[in-house]
């Protein structure tokens, strides 16, 4: 039976792995941790398989069934675009946790940016399905994640730095609501980097994973990978990237804006994480600085 829906985001553990398996039917022996972020993610090894487990909050019921409907809606498109979730009921929700159960999929040789723009084209030219997707909504993990700081002994986000936060959090939203995007709304995978990519094994191209952010909003949130960002991708990755895709974000003068929702969205997966995880801290403390300072030039690290 499942647990009634949790208030925090701690990220469920061997425990809670456990018990969904039992109940999808998969064998958790010689597991491996693969990420530990917005979600943990576990290998099974003997099943081949990867389990993606969140904490059971209603947020995060929604949107692990929204994942599945629409990953199973695009497998049924006459091109591959996404990889399928595995045969059997969906999400399994157990012991405080959210899981979905996906075929493990080799990355190698690693995929480039480039090859990050044929999914998404194919999932841009694609009609909304019939089904119910939510529309996106520009921070508001952020907003979840410092409402739960703010509900700990010890936040992990200063008083000071929650305060322009939030502020700067506001004021792009107050921008976001009255922009006009040239490529208009439509499904969007909404966390598009080359990462997330895996091959598919009968046609040997690449297919989108991590599905968790899907939703309707405008296309070039898909490109944001092909700007100018705190991880210094090589302009030149990004220009193939671009130029694969077809379009040219940088000649359109908004694109800072999607940039600047976007890096401020990336720091709700370090709030979470800040008190259990010294390097999760460390980065989160880091980056708000260099975003306070308005320092193009600092360098930001993911966390596994």
């Amino acid at each position: 039976m499942a647990l009634p829906a949790r208030q925090d985001s701690g990220l469920p553990g061997l425990p809670a792995l456990r018990d969904v398996c039992r109940i999808f039917g998969a064998d958790p022996a010689d597991v491996r941790l693969l990420h530990h972020r917005s979600n943990a993610v576990y290998l099974l090894p003997r099943e081949d398989l990867v389990v993606r487990l969140a904490p059971d909050t209603l947020v995060r019921r929604r949107r692990a069934q929204t994942c599945i409907e629409i990953t199973r809606w695009l497998a049924s498109q006459p091109e591959p675009i996404a990889l399928p979730p595995a045969p059997g009921e969906q999400p399994v929700i157990a012991a405080g946790a959210v899981a979905t159960f996906w075929p493990h999929r080799p990355t190698t040789p690693a995929p480039s940016l480039a090859d990050l723009a044929v999914p998404l084209r194919r999932l841009h030219a694609l009609p909304a399905p019939a089904f119910p997707v939510p529309r996106y909504q520009p921070l508001q993990r952020l907003f979840e994640a410092v409402t739960l700081d703010q509900q700990r002994p010890h936040p992990a986000v200063a008083d000071d730095h929650r305060a322009w936060l939030l502020d700067r959090a506001h004021t792009l939203i107050d921008t976001f609501t009255t922009t006009s995007f040239p490529l208009g709304e439509g499904l969007v995978h909404a966390d598009a980097h080359s990462e997330n990519l895996v091959r598919d094994p009968d046609h040997g191209t690449w297919l989108l994973i991590d599905w968790d952010g899907t939703c309707l909003g405008p296309r070039e949130l898909d490109l944001l990978t092909g700007i100018p960002d705190h991880f210094h991708e090589p302009e030149a990755d990004r220009t193939r990237f671009l130029t694969a895709y077809g379009y040219n974000i940088l000649d359109w003068p908004g694109w800072t804006l999607l940039r600047d929702i976007t890096e401020l969205h990336a720091l709700g997966a370090y709030i979470r994480l800040a008190p259990s995880k010294p390097a999760a801290a460390g980065e989160l403390h880091h980056r708000i600085r260099s975003l306070r300072a308005g320092d193009r030039s600092a360098r930001w690290h993911a966390i596994p």
